[in-house]
This record gives C-alpha cells, structure tokens and sequence, in this order.
C-alpha cells in the first residue's frame, strides 16, 4: 500500500481539504500514473454536494475529479499498451481501457488494463 495526495470533501457543506488516500499495490495488469492535470466538472460539483441524492447519494469523503491526464510511472507485466514515460488518460469513471477522441499522443487508459 502507498499514499496518494488528494483533495477531498467531509461532507455536503464542507470545503475541499488536503488529504492521503491509501492506494493498494498495482497489480500485473495495472498501470500507475504521475497525475498532471484533473478536470473537475459539474457533475463532480453535484456530487460533493450531494444534490444527487435521489438516485445516487454521495458517501463520504469524497475525492471530486475523474478526467485525469498524468503519465505512467508503472506498467505492470501483463500490460501491453504503455510503459513507463508514456503520457496516459484516465476517462469518465471507466474500468478498462476504452479509446477517445483526443489527440493522437494522448492514449486512454483506466486504473486497470
């Protein structure tokens, strides 16, 4: 296990604060990014909020961002795609690697390959 920093929200009415979240080891099929930008949308916005509720209430704490572009520190021994250097993105809450229309030295990538 490691730490990553994050930004994360206690509640619906608390601002964003500094924080660690433990992060298991990455596996064989995993890849693991340096993060060097993390859009924050609406819907990020709406969910720390938990405006949502109705149909997808928030639990606490919550890390907003989930369009990150970093590049890859670690590629696992089952991972095909990318080594370490490459520049990589992580898409909309996806869990496998799916393409997207960015620019051509940007490839998509989730958290697993």
């Amino acid at each position: 296990m490691h730490k990553a920093k994050a930004y994360s929200a206690a509640s619906a009415t608390s601002p964003l604060a500094g924080t660690t979240v433990a992060r298991r080891d990455p596996t064989e099929h995993d890849v693991q990014i340096e993060i060097l930008f993390c859009g924050i949308c609406h819907s990020d916005l709406h969910s720390v909020r938990n405006e949502w509720s109705e149909f997808m209430p928030t639990v606490y704490p919550i890390v907003p961002g989930h369009e990150i572009v970093g590049r890859v520190t670690k590629a696992g021994e089952a991972v095909a795609r990318f080594k370490p250097g490459d520049l990589a993105a992580v898409g909309c809450l996806s869990t496998r690697t799916v393409p997207a229309p960015v620019p051509s030295w940007l490839r998509a990538v989730s958290a697993r390959t």
